[in-house]
């Protein structure tokens, strides 16, 4: 049972708490799909951050996720002055079910340029989050104080 409050517990001061869900934020959009939560806690393990707040931050942005894959990728193209990649959807996924090897070759250049695009805007990702989640959480322990709670 120590193991399991342990982690619950860990990392939970103001300062960790932004630190976890900007990194959380800015690690739930990188581009490629399937591997943000190993990344969250391949990174916040060695930080001892806290990994509910870190998956529930990388899970809160799953929605923005593919607009944000689309542009990372357009990113990259551009810089790397690449043809455009069509994005259908289901022939996306079709392609990967048929043959994940297939789809790596098809696709691996296209999974580049989103991880150079994701590498280029992920400082200003981490940075909005950061300063959002910093003023967000000393809204709420400024609103605990004055309610007599737990921070008073």
């Amino acid at each position: 049972m120590r193991p399991i409050v342990n982690q619950l517990t860990q990392g939970v001061s103001p300062h960790k708490i932004t630190l976890t869900l900007a990194l959380g934020a800015t690690l739930g959009v990188f581009p490629i799909f399937g591997i943000t939560s190993l990344l969250c806690l391949l990174l916040g393990a060695p930080l001892k951050l806290n990994q509910v707040i870190l998956q529930s931050a990388n899970w809160m942005v799953t929605c923005v996720h593919p607009l944000l894959l689309i542009f990372f990728v357009r990113l990259g193209e551009t810089l790397m002055g690449a043809e455009p990649m069509v994005f259908v959807p289901t022939e996306l996924v079709a392609a990967f079910n048929a043959s994940p090897e297939a789809f790596m070759k098809r696709f691996g250049m296209t999974g580049l340029h989103g991880i150079l695009g994701w590498f280029l805007v992920a400082p200003l990702i981490f940075g909005t989050a950061w300063i959002l989640m910093k003023c967000l959480l000393q809204r709420i322990i400024h609103r605990t104080q004055m309610e007599g709670g737990p921070h008073a």
